[in-house]
């Protein structure tokens, strides 16, 4: 078996056996956008470890206000209403905010 082969199954092993409800997260971003394209791969990496359910909404299509308020921000992750610009950030950084979500939603629950 090659490396690659083996990184792929070990990745569906672990994406099938996380239990939990996934927390929705909409990833808003522009088409072309370079680091949105990483921000959207690094929740890819980090829905390896936790249950994610990302939403892509490209801004063009949304109402100039709401478009106005994201649009110098882009990337920009939504999740339980709280936001994190996420240009730039690596994946621990997103991961931490991530998880500091969900147990404050589970809290608030």
């Amino acid at each position: 078996m090659r490396r690659g082969d083996l990184g792929r199954a070990l990745a569906l092993v672990r994406r099938r056996t996380l239990s939990g409800t996934p927390l929705h997260i909409r990833l808003m971003e522009r088409d072309g956008c370079h680091l949105c394209a990483e921000a959207h791969r690094a929740l890819r990496r980090i829905a390896l470890d936790v249950p994610l359910e990302i939403e892509r909404v490209d801004i063009a299509a949304l109402a100039t206000p709401e478009r106005d308020r994201y649009e110098l921000r882009i990337p920009v992750l939504v999740a339980a209403g709280e936001e994190l610009d996420a240009a730039g950030l690596e994946d621990p950084a997103i991961m931490r905010w991530v998880r500091d979500v969900r147990d404050r939603s589970a809290r608030g629950a």
